[in-house]
This record gives structure tokens, sequence and C-alpha cells, in this order.
């Protein structure tokens, strides 16, 4: 007869591995925005479509509160994150002075290895085409170069630090409203930034970068009540 400490192992692996799963499938779903801020996560519709149990579910909704993708709201069950104005200032005045030191440790790391081949290769793919680009494909375009830069940095606290920042969400909460100008303006910057890098110019750097997260900080905070969530909201944190 089986040990019965060894059927609970068993099921608890099992389960774990159902439970990194599930958050892996909305992790990638909210990030690659086809979930949105504010749209609810029906636990029924996902126990159907990835033949789990409820159990499951909840407590990958939990984790991807504890991630700070997700907000539990009583009556309301998960909701995708959406963000204040006020939440957006903050986030914003951390990520200019952490990207800041991430593009100025790139360059200085950038004739090491094959950083500057990696950094070229994702630059060619994300630099400015002649065609307009669709807003959801700008922000995952968006997300690999900023992401590309921290890594070349060689500091993975730093990675871990801006990752933890989940900046996608406020790009997908703003992304429908972005303007032309707005991309625009973005790619002038990218550009400035990857000439100052690949120049091995830490100074450079870290200056370009920063005045392309404060540039982006100002025009997302001139935007319209709209564009964030109220102190009215049910989701809105205490």
């Amino acid at each position: 007869m089986m040990n019965s400490n060894v059927v609970e192992t068993n099921l608890d692996h099992r389960r774990g591995q159902t439970v990194d799963y599930t958050v892996e499938r909305l992790r990638e779903a909210i990030l690659a925005g086809r979930v949105v801020p504010g749209q609810r996560l029906i636990a029924n519709d996902l126990t159907e479509e990835l033949g789990i149990g409820r159990g499951s579910v909840r407590e990958a909704f939990r984790r991807l509160a504890a991630e700070g993708l997700v907000e539990l709201v009583p009556n309301r069950g998960a909701v995708v994150r959406r963000l204040s104005r006020k939440q957006v200032r903050d986030l914003f005045q951390i990520r200019v002075n952490l990207e800041g030191l991430g593009a100025r440790l790139a360059a200085e790391h950038i004739r090491e290895g094959d950083n500057r081949t990696r950094f070229a290769s994702v630059w060619e793919t994300v630099r400015p085409k002649h065609a307009p680009q669709p807003w959801h494909l700008f922000i995952q375009q968006n997300r690999l170069y900023h992401r590309t830069i921290v890594a070349l940095s060689g500091n993975d606290q730093l990675a871990e630090l801006i990752e933890n920042l989940q900046l996608p969400l406020v790009m997908f909460q703003v992304g429908q409203v972005m303007q032309p100008e707005n991309a625009e303006q973005s790619h002038r910057d990218h550009a400035a930034v990857a000439e100052a890098i690949l120049a091995g110019d830490p100074d450079g750097a870290e200056r370009a970068m920063r005045a392309h997260v404060q540039g982006a900080a100002e025009w997302i905070l001139r935007l319209p009540d709209s564009a964030f969530r109220s102190r009215r909201d049910p989701t809105q944190l205490l």
C-alpha cells in the first residue's frame, strides 16, 4: 500500500505545476495586452478554458496580486490592475532613475562579449519604419527595447526591480489614446539612447534615457482623468 504522505505530496506537486501554468498563461495575456487594465478575470471561464480547478485559479489570482498585476476586489474577484494618476506619477519617478542607470551600465558594457551584436539586432528590429505601427505592436517593441538595455547592464537586481514595476500595465492603460506624435517622439528618443549606448558613452546614454522617460511621463500625466483609475473606482486601493 502506498504511503498516504507520498500520495499527498504527489497531488500537491501536480497542483503546484497547474498553478504555475495558470499564472504564466495569465501573466502572458496581461503583458501582451490580450486582457487590459480594469478587466475582470472570470474564474469560471478560466476553469473551463484551461481545464483546471477553482482552487488553482484562486491561488493563481493570489500570486498575480502579489506581483502587482491584478487586484482582488470584494464581490468582484480578480481585476487586472488599473493605476491612478498618482500611482503612475510615482512609478515614473522611480523609473527615470532606474532606467537611467540601466542605460549607463549598458553603455559601459557594450563592448563586452556579444553585447553590441545583441543590442544592434534588437535595435534593427524595433527602430522606426516608414509605416505607422499599431499601438499594441509599438508597446511590445518598446518593452523589448527597454528590457534589452537593462539586460545588457549586467545588473540582475536592477532588472528585477524594473520588471516589478509592471510598466507594461501603464502603457496598455494609455496606449489606445497614444497619438502619432507621441510614438514619433519616443522613436527619436530611442535613437538618441541607442546612439549613445553603441558609442560606449555612459553619460550620454543616461542623460538620453532620463529625458526619454521623463518626457513619456509628462505626456501621460497630461491625459484626462478618464485615462486613469478614479477615486470612485471600487478597485481603488485605500
